[in-house]
């Protein structure tokens, strides 16, 4: 049977839909799991930022979730950072998180293999709606997570935010 065809021995997406419809961990013939995709997109877009320019990349992850009432949350994964590695700043409808990952030391001869690891300075301005008041804007970092409380309100100014 052809890969690029669905049949009989083929998984259907629509099956075992509590992995996904993955079986075997493969979702057609030919094609490797959602995750080896995603690693595919992801590392595509990474080589294509690393060649913008210095300071450019996807690093750090963050989400941005909505509180009800309160306002907005900012978390951003820096993993092996300090809050002293971190400068975040605010200001209308934006926030800034910058600072630098040093790689390790490696041990005298030693060889790098593979590396998906960012590290040197990075920079990440994350668009936040525009209701939010920059004058108490909190940070906080915990265990590799800055976690930056966005109040809801109406002023436009700018500001840099101590993380504590």
């Amino acid at each position: 049977m052809d890969e690029g065809t669905i049949g009989e021995d083929a998984t259907d997406p629509g099956e075992d839909a509590a992995d996904g419809g993955e079986a075997e961990g493969r979702p057609w013939p030919g094609w490797g799991t959602f995750a080896d995709i995603q690693d595919a997109v992801g590392g595509l877009v990474d080589s294509a930022m690393r060649n913008v320019g210095p300071g450019t990349s996807r690093f750090p992850r963050y989400d941005l979730i909505e509180v009800p009432e309160t306002g907005y949350v900012l978390l951003l994964d820096l993993p092996g950072l300090e809050k002293a590695d971190v400068e975040v700043t605010a200001s209308a409808g934006e926030v800034t998180v910058r600072g630098r990952r040093e790689r390790p030391d490696l041990p005298e001869g030693a060889e790098v293999h593979r590396s998906e690891r960012v590290f040197g300075r990075f920079r990440r301005s994350v668009r936040v709606p525009g209701d939010v008041d920059i004058g108490g804007i909190a940070a906080r970092m915990t265990n590799g997570v800055l976690e930056i409380t966005l109040p809801s309100a109406a002023t436009a100014d700018s500001q840099r935010i101590r993380v504590d």
